[in-house]
């Protein structure tokens, strides 16, 4: 598993579907230097990452390495990210999007998380 400047790279072998633990952000994008939206994605996942330190994962996985598990998961633009909670889809963003965007994106499925857990968990008299 490679870590480029913070950022977990995904070589397959840490797919979504492997992590049960928590809430998973996956930036799938393209390597090419062309790919402007991909460039400018980078430093706004980045900045989430440092954000919610803690609380969320973060794996790139390159379009172009693993086209495959990509298709699978529906992607067909880049950059898009998308959110698991163990292992189940939660939330898709297609394209470069503002960090306050993606901050508050991140912020209410988080919310929405620990509301589901609270209700599910056994209460204590």
């Amino acid at each position: 598993m490679a870590t480029t400047e913070g950022l977990e790279q995904s070589d397959g072998s840490n797919y979504h579907a492997d992590n049960t633990s928590g809430l998973t952000l996956e930036d799938r994008f393209c390597a090419l230097p062309r790919c402007g939206p991909c460039r400018l994605s980078v430093p706004v996942v980045k900045e989430i990452l440092k954000q919610f330190t803690g609380k969320i994962d973060v794996v790139e996985i390159c379009t172009d390495d693993l086209a495959e598990t990509s298709a699978e998961c529906g992607v067909v633009s880049i950059p898009t990210i998308q959110f698991y909670y163990r292992g189940e889809l939660l939330d898709t963003i297609v394209g470069c999007v503002a960090r306050n965007v993606l901050s508050t994106a991140v912020s209410k499925i988080l919310e929405d998380v620990s509301a589901d857990e609270s209700s599910t968990s056994p209460r204590q008299s």
